[in-house]
């Protein structure tokens, strides 16, 4: 098939207007402003060479949203541009664009447009992800203030330890929730209104907790105080950490959780817990935001500074 072919049969049908022309006309709701988040996943950086079709497609599009999620924007639509080493066969292809239908009608979002095209290297894949937020209500990561309570919207570490399962490097019992949450992650878009709601600041966990915390708190120019033992993971997980598998710091700082780190005011946190529980999604307070040098200090049960050797993901 060539590549016009390609887009005829499979891309045009996720598209808003089967991709008859060029460019894409959107219409945006009255008062509202648009929100635009870029990423892009190589083969062999952001996931493993002779990765099943759907889990590159679910993978690609939930971290590209999941950006969105964190400004509280209501998703739109996204742009998807794609390069092949080889020409693609039609299986990959069916199974690649059937995930994304099936995300698009999960998320509410279609395809309006992008590229299809050949590439002297690895399959990548970049989605450009667009929503809509009421003007002015946008919520950035330089929002917090002194006393801010952080908050995670779900547990950290299963992704990462989906990661090492596919590297070889353990064999749990059960290994499936752990790979589900590393190709299929749960992001926060359904929760998007309560972020804006209730949140001061957020950012999506997808380099890992500590470096992401990090990155708000050197936004909003203050200090991070994150207590360890109150950072949520799930029971699995926390039974490979008692068996000595993982250690907490390295599961913290593991990243591809795609959780929101958010910075809420005191006075507002029992709200956003109720308000997230009505979604389905567990609120956890794991640490505040307190004036001082910009950076982030991880504190044991004790209370003692924890020396963390990683905080993150880096692609450099």
């Amino acid at each position: 098939m060539n590549e016009f072919d390609i887009i005829a049969k499979y891309f045009a049908p996720l598209s808003i207007d089967g991709l008859k022309d060029d460019a894409a006309v959107l219409a945006l709701p009255a008062g509202h402003e648009l929100v635009v988040s870029s990423d892009t996943l190589n083969e062999g950086t952001h996931f493993m060479t002779g990765a099943a079709p759907a889990d590159i497609a679910h993978k690609a599009l939930r971290a590209s949203i999941s950006d969105l999620a964190a400004m509280g924007a209501d998703l739109l639509s996204y742009q998807l541009n794609i390069a092949f080493p080889d020409a693609p066969a039609e299986a990959w292809l069916a199974e690649f664009t059937a995930a994304l239908a099936a995300d698009q009608q999960h998320f509410g979002i279609q395809c309006s447009g992008g590229d299809t095209t050949s590439i002297k290297g690895a399959l990548s894949i970049s989605i450009t992800a667009l929503g809509c937020i009421p003007s002015g209500r946008q919520v950035a990561r330089s929002g917090a203030q002194d006393g801010d309570i952080i908050m995670l919207t779900g547990p950290v570490g299963d992704a990462f330890i989906g990661l090492e399962i596919l590297r070889g490097a353990i064999k749990p019992q059960d290994p499936e929730p752990f790979l589900e949450a590393y190709h299929k992650p749960r992001t926060a878009c359904e929760i998007t209104r309560e972020v804006r709601a209730h949140a001061r600041a957020a950012i999506d966990v997808s380099d890992g907790l500590l470096a992401d915390i990090s990155h708000m708190a050197a936004a909003s120019n203050l200090r991070a105080v994150i207590n360890a033992a109150d950072v949520p993971i799930s029971k699995g997980a926390r039974a490979l950490v008692e068996q000595g598998a993982f250690t907490l710091e390295s599961l913290i700082a593991g990243g591809d959780d795609y959780v929101l780190a958010c910075a809420v005011a005191p006075e507002n946190v029992d709200a956003f817990v109720a308000a997230l529980a009505q979604k389905g999604f567990v609120a956890a307070r794991i640490g505040l935001m307190e004036a001082g040098d910009s950076g982030l200090i991880l504190l044991d049960v004790s209370g003692e500074i924890v020396q963390t050797k990683q905080t993150g993901w880096s692609h450099f």
